[in-house]
């Protein structure tokens, strides 16, 4: 019996690397590694170590953000959470499927617009500013999406779906800024705020 190449858990790095890199442009950083799979920081750095070891991905001394994977898309598993994963198909099956590869647009996407809610708290960006950028990325997963296949219809149902996953990372993490705050004056907000400036006129 052929040896994998890689074990479940690292495969479910590399699937998630491929997937944010797809739709981010640059591999994550460490840290929303470290948030995305809920486990420490030295944890996340001895899986990266691991992977370049075996020649699974490579990066650039000292370059953030440089890491790329160099398994092929078809012998990557399912990202985690994406209906392909959901119904346990394997990743010979998901390679010829043209909704997988949406999937995985729209997976990233979620986290793409929860790592960005995040990180504008983290370096004090107002709502004012940071939200139209999340209504622009969750625009730019709906173009991907179409690229990617989808159809006209269901790639705007998949950039409301994205939208929908940042409004309760939004309502989450203003309860916790604000635990007496009015969740439905919060979502309020946040729709009103997803226009750009002068959008309307």
């Amino acid at each position: 019996m052929k040896k994998p190449r890689f074990t479940e858990t690292q495969g479910r790095y590399l699937a998630f690397l491929h997937a944010y890199t797809a739709v981010h442009g640059h591999a994550p950083s460490e840290a929303e590694m470290q948030k995305h799979f809920r486990v420490s920081a030295p944890c996340v750095h001895r899986m990266i170590v691991a992977l370049e070891q075996r020649g699974l991905i490579t990066r650039e001394p000292g370059v953030a953000r440089s890491i790329r994977v160099l398994v092929p898309e078809a012998e990557l598993p399912p990202l985690e959470g994406t209906e392909a994963g959901a119904r346990g198909r394997s990743v010979s099956s998901t390679a010829d499927d043209p909704q997988a590869p949406a999937a995985v647009v729209e997976q990233t996407g979620r986290e793409v617009v929860k790592a960005m809610l995040a990180r504008a708290i983290d370096i004090g960006i107002d709502d004012v500013d940071s939200l139209p950028l999340i209504a622009a990325a969750a625009g730019a997963i709906e173009k991907m999406a179409r690229a990617a296949g989808v159809a006209p219809r269901g790639a705007r149902l998949m950039r409301e779906r994205v939208l929908d996953a940042a409004e309760k990372e939004y309502l989450r993490l203003c309860s916790e800024q604000d635990e007496e705050g009015d969740p439905e004056e919060d979502a309020a907000r946040f729709r009103k705020l997803l226009e750009p400036k002068g959008g309307r006129g």
